[in-house]
This record gives structure tokens, sequence and C-alpha cells, in this order.
């Protein structure tokens, strides 16, 4: 059993990667992008799935690893990341540089998501776009996951999250994999000794649009609602920077 349940958290991400690239996902954000996205622009964690973006937008590809270190079983024609960043911090990206920034299915891998936003807010030029695909926890292996307070994600913000890491490793431990008892705190244990990129946050649509309004009005990221998108477990925030 406790093999079983380690397959299984190792390819709940892959998983989630498969059933994201059903063809009506695509044409979903491809139709926003050609709507919203021209200029320059990154993406952030593209991986082996990259947006297409409309004919005269010139993107760049964002990663935390190189391409060799972000390779898995399951991803393996992954693109070499042009720049070597994150999304909580957007080190090497000139303030208001940027027309647009895409990340699909990123924010719920970073420990603090206002400071991510905080980020992107940073290398926007006024009226620039952040392209934000989250996964609806309640379609995903993350259903059974409490939603995130906005609390909890504010006090990452103001405290750093090394506080609460441990809190996430157990939950993904208990309500992903499943294990029971002491193997709960065990398995915790492992991977935080490992740095797991887990789903450190989770959210339904409700919980998303109060963290992306509460970041606008109390954070000032300013980064405003344009348009909302549900789309088969998926939700497409596009937000505008304000001028």
């Amino acid at each position: 059993m406790r093999k079983w349940n380690r397959i299984k958290a190792a390819l709940a991400t892959p998983f989630l990667r498969r059933l994201l690239r059903r063809p009506s996902h695509f044409v979903a954000r491809e139709e926003l992008a050609r709507r919203y996205l021209n200029g320059d622009g990154v993406e952030v964690g593209a991986l082996n799935l990259p947006l297409r973006v409309p004919e005269g937008a010139r993107v760049r590809y964002v990663d935390y690893r190189p391409a060799e270190e972000l390779r898995n079983a399951d991803v393996q024609d992954v693109r070499q990341p042009d720049l070597i960043s994150d999304l909580e911090s957007m080190i090497g990206i000139a303030d208001r540089s940027l027309d647009f920034v895409v990340a699909n299915h990123v924010l719920e891998h970073v420990e603090n998501p206002l400071r991510a936003l905080c980020a992107i807010s940073r290398v926007l030029r006024g009226a620039g776009i952040a392209f934000i695909t989250l996964p609806d926890k309640r379609y995903t292996f993350d259903k059974k996951r409490a939603v995130t307070p906005l609390g909890h994600i504010l006090r990452d913000f103001r405290e750093g999250p090394a506080g609460s890491r441990r809190e996430h490793y157990l939950d993904w431990a208990a309500k992903v994999e499943r294990l029971r008892g002491r193997k709960i705190a065990q398995r915790a244990s492992e991977l935080e000794r490992n740095a797991a990129n887990i789903h450190f946050h989770v959210w339904d649509f409700p919980a998303m649009r109060q963290m992306i309004e509460f970041a606008a009005s109390a954070i000032g990221t300013n980064l405003l609602i344009e348009h909302v998108l549900e789309n088969r477990g998926e939700v497409i925030w596009i937000l505008r920077k304000g001028l």
C-alpha cells in the first residue's frame, strides 16, 4: 500500500498535465491568447506545453531549473528556458518591461502566491496582461483537501512560507497520498527534506477570485480582472494591470 501511495503521488501532477492536454483546454486558452496577448512577454513553467501565442507576440520562457533537471518519466520534451528564474521573484526581469506574463498551472506550486502576484505586477507595463490558469481543486486529486484560507496565504506573504511548509506536506500526505497514522508525519518529513514540488495551496473558483481581488486592493498589485473562463476543471484568469 505504501508503495502504491508513493506511485500515486509521483504521478499526480503528470496525470493532471495529461488531463489538461485535452484539445478543448488548448482551444479555449489559445482563443484568449489571440484576444489578449501581444508585444513582449514571458511564459513561466511551460515545460513541454507552451501556450501558442498569436503572430506578433514575442515570448521568452522562464523556469526555475534548466531543461535537463526538469525532465521526468512523463515529460521529456522540455523546452530549454531562456531565463532561469521563478514566479515569486521574477529575478532577471526588469520592472515594467513586459506586455504579458503567462503562468499556466504554476501558482499552485509556489509557496507564496501573493508574492508571485506582486512579482508579475512589477514586471508588467501599464495595461499589461497576466494570463494565469489555475486548477479548481474540486476536479483534481486535491478534491479532498480544504480550500486554503486567504488568512493563511496572507500569513505566508507577511511572515514567509517556512512556518507553514510542514503543514502543507502533512496535508498532502494525508489527503492526496491518503496515508494514515504515523506514516503521514514520516512521509511529510521525507517530502520536506526533498523540497518536493507539490500543490502547496488549493482553491475553488470563489477562493481564487477572493485572493486575486484582495491582492489588487490590499497588497497593491493593481492586477484587475479583465476576463474569466471556467475551462473543464481549470479557471483561466485574464488580469490587466492598471495604468
